[in-house]
């Protein structure tokens, strides 16, 4: 990325397309196992989006069927979870807010410590 720091809303957005990344990849490896629920699954959202685009016939392969309804379920997943990044930035943004806090507690208490020991080790006389 070209910008050192996002916005929550931003980080979020990224979490959300990242995770339909994984989404739609994992769906499209579980189709490649032939799990029990997931290869009919994934079939029938294919059906349905060979249903709904018909210019996809014109796309041929093996492995077509299983990839457009990875890819069509990875984009719902992003579709429905963009709303609610939203909540998810302010959810990052005050657990971060939470970490400085905690931060500052540290800081505080180590120059605290600090502080102590350059007292006594000015206070300490060796006669």
């Amino acid at each position: 990325m070209s910008e050192p720091h996002q916005t929550p809303l931003q980080e979020a957005i990224s979490f959300v397309t990242i995770g339909a990344i994984l989404v739609g990849v994992a769906c499209y490896i579980a189709a490649q196992q032939n799990l029990p629920f997931a290869s009919p699954a994934l079939f029938w959202v294919a059906s349905m989006v060979y249903h709904w685009v018909p210019a996809l016939d014109a796309v041929r392969g093996p492995q077509m069927p299983m990839l457009v309804g990875a890819a069509a379920i990875g984009v719902g997943f992003f579709v429905v979870g963009i709303p609610f990044a939203g909540l998810l930035g302010t959810w990052f943004s005050s657990a971060r807010i939470a970490e400085v806090a905690r931060q500052i507690v540290k800081l505080q208490r180590n120059r605290g410590r600090i502080q102590r020991r350059r007292r006594d080790r000015d206070r300490y006389d060796a006669r």
